[in-house]
């Protein structure tokens, strides 16, 4: 269907309603037809966004597979295209297909880092666990969202979650974000607060990055900045990212501050597209948006560039510098989202023009970048450890030898 007419759709206030329903309708029928099976012990399901090997579902498969290799894995996939990242343990289901409401009604375990589809029923020998996609927002989400805009609410209308009647734990490495879990979800059960499995290599000593730096063709020598703002909901080209931004000039600032040769990777969040009508096409420039694991990218820069992404508070473990470009502050917290927290009162080094951003990255001192992270970190009150990974794998293992939780 062409993105206009879809657009266009949305904005007729019972379409969005209806199509919840729909979908909720089909999710009890679906499962109803498979609920008379047994639950599978040593099966597991787990889920991403986009449906890629990636986020905090992909440490835990890895554990899992090393520890409990007996165990059988099912992958949630949206995209054929991706299906290739897969490791040959996991076993893959498209979602909202048979074999996907099947795995879901006997998989002992089930790991989402999204909202939980509407519809889905859960036995009471189930173990959900929620790895919300990012623990260190910038944008309001659910119904603290939806009370904020009306653009959001009715794009949203007639969305219900089901996390406070079905969730088991809830993964977190940030107490702030704790608190809005529970306000705009409706979420009051048990929280694991010892961080998302995707950080704890963040906060690893010495992680190698060779072979990362290797797959994007990157020499040994480079310096590298990543450039991942996020998408734009309003927006009728599907979220897509157009910006006065340019890269060139940012490299340029940080060879002049640093030395040496710079990259940008950039990537685009969710398989959509950066528009940059300043930047042109540079050898200096790497899209990296089908590269599947943002942690990885995040190891290996040496500067971060976002907007509005949960990503600059995960960076903030690097002692790195974090670099927030706001050029549409006052576009996007109108049309996408309101923030959590007022930009001024906090501690994030933020430009809204070119000659603000490059004016920062000559300021940058290293002792002061690596104060700003920590500060960053206290502002979402960071409770991140290096071993969340192990911490809800071990509860999975328990749970699978049916042990009491």
């Amino acid at each position: 269907m062409d993105i206009r007419i879809k657009h266009f759709l949305k904005q007729i206030p019972l379409l969005p309603r209806l199509g919840y329903r729909l979908r909720e309708a089909r999710a009890v029928r679906q499962l109803k037809k498979w609920d008379t099976l047994p639950t599978q012990r040593n099966q597991i399901l787990l889920a991403t966004t986009e449906g890629r090997f990636n986020d905090s579902c992909k440490p835990i498969a890895e554990y899992l597979r090393l520890h409990r290799p007996e165990a059988r894995m099912i992958w949630v996939c949206r995209d054929r295209e991706f299906l290739e990242e897969l490791p040959a343990y996991i076993t893959p289901v498209q979602f909202e297909s048979e074999a996907y409401y099947r795995a879901l009604a006997t998989s002992a375990v089930w790991v989402f880092n999204y909202l939980i589809p509407q519809g889905t029923r859960k036995r009471d020998d189930q173990l959900y666990i929620q790895v919300w996609h990012g623990d260190k927002p910038f944008k309001k989400i659910a119904n603290d969202a939806a009370k904020s805009n009306p653009l959001y609410r009715r794009r949203t209308a007639g969305r219900r979650f089901s996390e406070d009647k079905l969730c088991d734990y809830f993964m977190t490495g940030s107490a702030l974000f704790t608190e809005i879990w529970r306000r705009s979800v409706g979420y009051q059960g048990k929280v694991l607060s010892t961080g998302l499995p995707r950080n704890d290599i963040l906060l690893h000593p010495a992680p190698d990055c060779t072979p990362i730096r290797q797959a994007l063709g990157l020499g040994p020598d480079v310096r590298v900045l990543t450039y991942a703002p996020t998408f734009r909901d309003h927006k009728l080209d599907n979220g897509n990212i157009g910006t006065d931004i340019d890269l060139l000039q940012v490299l340029d600032a940080l060879e002049q501050r640093y030395g040496g040769q710079w990259v940008c990777l950039k990537r685009a969040h969710g398989g959509k597209k950066i528009t940059l009508e300043n930047t042109g096409r540079s050898a200096r420039v790497i899209d990296v948006t089908k590269y599947r694991d943002m942690t990885e990218l995040l190891l290996i820069s040496d500067v971060l560039l976002t907007d509005y992404s949960s990503c600059a508070g995960d960076f903030a473990y690097t002692g790195r510098p974090v670099l927030l470009y706001q050029d549409d502050f006052q576009t996007y917290t109108t049309m996408d989202r309101q923030l959590i927290f007022d930009m001024a009162q906090t501690p994030f080094y933020v430009a809204h023009t070119m000659a603000e951003l490059k004016t920062l990255i000559l300021g940058l001192d290293d002792e002061a970048v690596r104060e700003n992270d920590r500060q960053i970190l206290a502002l979402y009150q960071s409770t991140q450890t290096d071993h969340s990974t192990a911490d809800i794998c071990e509860l999975i293992i328990k749970h699978m030898q049916g042990a009491q939780l």
